[in-house]
């Protein structure tokens, strides 16, 4: 099964890198990407029309690339700072950029058996339906109201400052004991919204594979991990600070 495992992971690699080099193909030509990557035009031809994959080594130098490189940049051109607050909608609501993203996460966390990908409502929705597809996992959602037709509900509370609070409601047996849960969101702000999901993981008795979110401000992942002392992974792709 661990041999299963990690063969599947290879070829999702090697997918990965493929994608990445016609994402890129769009904006540059042969010469410009061979220059870029350092591989002859006529093998990123082959590559980007699909007559064969890059291999393991290739494949992990056309990753890295590109996310030092290329991946940042698309992100934080798609940001807009207005009067201090920070509009996202460019990325969040981008299909293309949301797929590339969850697919490069899957690929950094070595995503494997995951049950279930936890968010909470709403912008870190689009992030989670596209890992869940990518991993065939199921998408749970902690929203802001009792969902009508479900009885009982785990509820835990955001609390960013003594009088700004907001609660989230999870239906009761929605995560089960012994899942692995990936947990999801477009941001961190302050890190409440995040701690209370992990509460919600932990009293449904599950197992945390794992937390990301693709933007961050100031310590917020750190403070994440300090406060909760997590053993899993925690990591943000870009801090707006």
């Amino acid at each position: 099964m661990a041999e299963d495992m990690s063969s599947l992971a290879e070829v999702r690699k090697r997918i990965l890198a493929v994608d990445i080099l016609r994402a890129l193909k769009s904006n540059y030509s042969y010469a410009q990407l061979s220059k870029l990557i350092d591989l002859p035009p006529t093998v990123l031809s082959r590559y980007i029309n699909g007559h064969m994959l890059p291999n393991s080594e290739k494949s992990e130098k056309i990753i890295d690339l590109f996310k030092e490189k290329y991946l940042l940049e698309i992100i934080k051109a798609k940001v807009t700072e207005v009067g201090g607050a920070y509009i996202l909608t460019q990325v969040n609501y981008d299909v293309n950029l949301q797929n590339l993203i969850a697919r490069f996460i899957i690929h950094e966390f070595e995503l494997a058996k995951i049950d279930k990908v936890l968010t909470a409502a709403t912008d870190g929705i689009p992030l989670a339906v596209q890992i869940g597809n990518g991993l065939g996992a199921k998408i749970v959602v902690a929203k802001k109201e009792r969902d009508i037709g479900s009885i009982e509900f785990l509820e835990e509370r955001a609390v960013f400052s003594p009088v700004l609070f907001k609660t989230f409601y999870l239906p009761k047996g929605s995560i089960k004991p012994r899942d692995q849960v990936f947990i999801v969101d477009d941001i961190a702000r302050t890190g409440a919204t995040i701690e209370a999901l992990v509460r919600l993981v932990e009293r449904s008795k599950a197992r945390l594979a794992g937390i990301f979110t693709i933007f961050s401000i100031d310590d917020s992942v750190q403070k994440i991990k300090r406060n909760l002392k997590l053993k899993c992974r925690v990591e943000s792709l870009l801090n707006l600070s």
